[in-house]
């Protein structure tokens, strides 16, 4: 996995993982999300799957608030056709408690906090404020 900087997408695992939303839909969104959501309290958080439950979030929040600039340019397109579906399942709750796994207990937090990458934190409180509501 490669970290190129604090934004969502600016992880390798996070792209990889548009390849299962372009074929499952918003189908991978509920999986990406119930796999970091689900985890029992004392269960770890690998950087791959948070990168997905964070990546599937960021579909949800875009797909509400319009807000597509975190999304991959080359991407945009192909989200617009699901926006309506990613809407209408109700992805919301889901992907908040998602996020919040990822800030309380994840290999991704532990390598932003050893790194000292403050704006990956900040990165994903935005995130989480943008699904309130």
């Amino acid at each position: 996995m490669a970290v190129k900087g604090a934004g969502i997408f600016e992880n390798e695992d996070a792209v990889e993982w548009l390849d299962s939303f372009e074929s499952d839909g918003p189908q991978a969104i509920e999986t990406a999300l119930t796999g970091a959501a689900d985890l029992g309290k004392t269960d770890y958080l690998e950087a791959t799957d948070a990168a997905y439950a964070l990546a599937a979030a960021e579909l949800v929040a875009s797909a509400r608030d319009g807000e597509i600039a975190g999304l991959p340019d080359d991407f945009s397109p192909r989200f617009a056709e699901h926006v309506d579906d990613i809407n209408d399942a109700e992805l919301v709750p889901l992907a908040r408690k998602a996020v919040l796994r990822v800030l309380k207990s994840s290999e991704l937090k532990d390598m932003a906090q050893d790194s000292a990458d403050e704006e990956w934190e900040e990165s994903v409180r935005e995130l989480l404020e943008r699904l309130k509501g």
